[in-house]
């Protein structure tokens, strides 16, 4: 121990004793620390290791013969983390990490990861956006996340069974009730009138039981009760209620007006009445006729019974 007085010296007895010292240099428990589209990876220094050990960081697909390929702003790093956001990020492969420490010229072997999945990593949203609509809140859930330049959708991760988890406080009394939404856009209906409220969310997936960070607290105030607004539908439905009594009441009139007899109109009693009079004219013109022919045959019926018979006149 006493050899070990100079750091210089202890490191260089470290590094010619591989196995003992490869122990005590190499990282530990190298590890993913995830949530959705930021994959960290995180690890450990050895026991023992010295303050200016680096580390170098390497990546693979999980399942394949691709070679491992360094992370080029993890080489040779002072940090015991590594953003690897950006090379694990397709949801239907599985990834592998490791780690190596560094020590002037020499090097310890890898510690790798288990193998790694974007869909296990603790479930986030980028927040809501609130909209108060008299006494309702809607809400519309932002489903981007960002990772560098590259845009990702939460439902292109965790595109099964998903479900929200709706945090409602009210303000004033910090009364909290839960409400579980399966859509990314919903309505919160019923709220009380000149009353603030902060939603927050936290992200669910009903198959599987994974960890999940809630939205920052979002605050909207519904406003003083608009009475004016409500006599709007009131009078709308007041007229309705009128103009259907109208329509009631005038079939009821036409009904009472077609069962009883109908007078016809002075015109066509006009008609009617000319009518009639040219009937009456007539038959009386036919009567006449009728008469004068009974009297030229009444005058005849005499005449022809009156004459003297041929053959009384014959007789002496």
């Amino acid at each position: 121990m006493a050899l070990c007085a100079a750091l210089p010296l202890c490191v260089a007895l470290l590094l010619t004793q591989p196995a003992h010292g490869e122990l005590r240099l190499k990282p530990t428990r190298v590890r993913f620390v995830a949530e959705m589209v930021y994959h960290l990876l995180q690890w450990e220094p050895g026991r023992d290791a010295p303050s200016d050990v680096r580390y170098d960081v390497e990546h693979k697909v999980y399942g394949t013969n691709s070679p491992w390929t360094a992370v080029p702003n993890c080489m040779k790093i002072h940090e015991h983390s590594c953003d690897l956001t950006y090379y694990t990020l397709d949801p239907s492969l599985r990834y592998y990490a490791r780690v190596r420490a560094v020590l002037g010229n020499h090097t310890s072997d890898w510690k790798r990861t288990n193998a790694f999945s974007p869909k296990e990593a603790s479930l986030r949203l980028s927040g809501q956006s609130l909209t108060v609509m008299d006494n309702s809140i809607h809400v519309q859930l932002q489903l981007l996340l960002r990772a560098g330049n590259r845009t990702v959708k939460y439902d292109d991760i965790q595109k099964h069974a998903r479900r929200y988890r709706v945090f409602i406080r009210r303000a004033w009394d910090n009364q909290t009730y839960e409400v579980w939404e399966t859509a990314p856009e919903f309505d919160i209906h019923n709220l009380f009138w000149n009353t603030e409220y902060c939603i927050s969310v936290e992200p669910d997936v009903a198959s599987r039981n994974i960890p999940a960070t809630r939205t920052a607290e979002q605050c909207v105030t519904i406003g003083h009760r608009d009475r004016s607004a409500e006599l709007i539908p009131i009078t709308v439905s007041s007229f309705a209620i009128v103009f259907f009594l109208l329509g009631i009441l005038g079939a009821l009139l036409v009904c009472m007006y077609l069962k009883k007899p109908m007078r016809p109109p002075s015109v066509l009693k006009s008609i009617i009445k000319q009518s009639s009079l040219w009937v009456d004219q007539e038959a009386s013109s036919l009567g006449s006729t009728d008469a004068v022919q009974q009297l030229f045959l009444c005058q005849k019926e005499p005449q022809h019974h009156g004459a003297p018979s041929p053959n009384r006149e014959g007789v002496p």
